[in-house]
């Protein structure tokens, strides 16, 4: 018998067993869901990067970040990004930052912020959008 490596507590296990899902809280969508959602929003940004362009590797990112309270079914604040730019995101300041901001109804601001030598962040370049190649 398997025995698994982090324990259910009881309430997790009584949930799972009625079928509802093991934690509570913010609903996350199914792989169905999501598969449609990732169709709606790369489809709405024209199968492109709506940061730069690039139409291979495409991602959908969360501009609010679930574990900040973002939604997979809040489709204003989900953009395509190619997986450079996806991986902007997350950079370190030093580097150079993707930050995205929602406009609403689909339309998004990117920015990318750098690390200056004094430690504070400064905005270096900024993109609509529309411009694809910013």
């Amino acid at each position: 018998m398997l025995r698994r490596r982090t324990p259910i507590g009881q309430r997790a296990r009584r949930r799972t067993r009625a079928g509802a899902p093991r934690a509570l809280g913010r609903p996350a969508a199914s792989v169905a869901e999501w598969k449609a959602i990732r169709q709606h929003v790369l489809a709405r940004a024209g199968w492109r990067c709506q940061a730069c362009g690039v139409r291979r590797r495409l991602d959908v990112h969360h501009v609010v970040k679930r574990s900040h309270g973002g939604s997979d079914f809040d489709l204003d604040q989900l953009v395509a990004l190619c997986r450079w730019c996806h991986d902007q995101t997350d950079a370190p300041y030093e580097r150079g930052r993707l930050v995205v901001t929602a406009s609403g109804d689909g339309q998004f601001r990117f920015d990318v912020v750098k690390e200056t030598a004094s430690g504070a962040p400064a905005m270096e370049t900024t993109c609509d959008g529309a411009d694809f190649r910013c």
